[in-house]
């Protein structure tokens, strides 16, 4: 009888015994990372008045700045990161003066200007191939998510017809993310191309006059980070 008990108290008792074990091989790592992004890929389209602005006459170029505190669970060679992005970008469109001066509607060299502050909160799976105390390298990749605080947002329309255009941005766009990472001691470099999966742009309105007009647009963004890891 003594022996069935030990026997069934081992086996309650295993299950509790290997989940402590499994959770104590989980390492928990946080930091600190600040970056610059880049624009990649954009196609921008615009119509005004029946007339389509889109990449032949339109040169636009972007730049951003991000900082994040993350956190990162590390089991063997996998890890699951997450994190708060703080990111402010200025995204300017030149529109072509010979396009411009054939449909009349907007003389002259006209640039849209953009500045937008944003929260971002990606959920990224990774693996170290490399994982030294010194020295690590990993790939990481997962799904991203951008939150535009509209009522930080500045636009500046130049040398356009209507004097009262603004843009209805997409409060919330989703991105696909690529990286590759590599540690020195405490200190990492991140190297990351984020894919846009859905328009930006909601509409371009004339508010003065009631009008508004189709845009669309989709951002591909190449970026570098550097950081600390605790």
């Amino acid at each position: 009888m003594k022996l069935k008990k030990i026997i069934l108290l081992l086996i309650l008792t295993l299950p509790c015994a290997l989940a402590a074990q499994e959770k104590s091989r989980i390492r928990f790592n946080y930091g600190i990372k600040a970056g610059f992004q880049a624009l990649t890929y954009n196609d921008p389209e615009f119509e005004i008045d029946g007339y389509i602005f889109d990449s032949n006459n339109i040169q636009s170029s972007k730049i951003g700045y991000t900082i994040a505190p993350f956190i990162r669970a590390t089991y063997k060679s996998f890890y699951l990161q997450t994190e708060t992005t703080f990111g402010m970008s200025r995204q300017s469109f030149e529109f072509s003066e010979a396009e411009t001066e054939q449909t009349d509607y907007i003389p002259g060299m006209s640039v849209y200007n953009l500045k937008t502050f944003c929260v971002q909160v990606p959920l990224l799976f990774g693996y170290n191939f490399i994982d030294q105390k010194v020295f690590g390298m990993s790939v990481f990749t997962g799904p991203r998510i951008k939150h535009i605080i509209s009522s930080h947002n500045k636009q500046e329309f130049n040398n356009f017809k209507y004097s009262s255009l603004r843009e209805e941005l997409e409060k919330t766009t989703y991105y696909w993310e690529i990286g590759l990472g590599v540690k020195i001691g405490n200190v990492f470099f991140d190297f990351v191309y984020d894919v846009g999966l859905n328009d930006t742009s909601k509409y371009l309105e004339a508010t003065g006059e009631g009008k508004r007009f189709k845009t669309s647009r989709s951002d591909n963004v190449l970026s570098f980070s550097v950081g600390m890891i605790f």
